[in-house]
């Protein structure tokens, strides 16, 4: 029996595939400048948290992950030097 596998391309800049990592790169201000909109807005009275559960919820997500990419990101600054 043959087992298949997936190839997914690496996604870092430099490598084989250059549009890919630049799409990454812009991911992630992305995910940041909309996690301060969505907190801005919050802020200033245009959305209430409890009414609007699935923003809220994708705000929370996004920020997580940001966090996370930021933190392996300095983790990874670290260890290198």
């Amino acid at each position: 029996m043959r087992m298949f596998s997936l190839r997914v391309p690496h996604l870092h800049r430099g490598g084989p595939h250059p549009r890919l990592g630049a799409l990454r790169a812009l991911l992630w201000p992305l995910a940041g400048a909309a996690v301060l909109l969505y907190l801005t807005i919050a802020a200033g009275g245009g959305i209430e948290p409890g009414e609007a559960e699935v923003a809220t919820v994708a705000a929370c997500a996004l920020a997580v992950l940001w966090a996370a990419h930021a933190w392996r990101r300095l983790w990874d600054d670290e260890r290198r030097s």
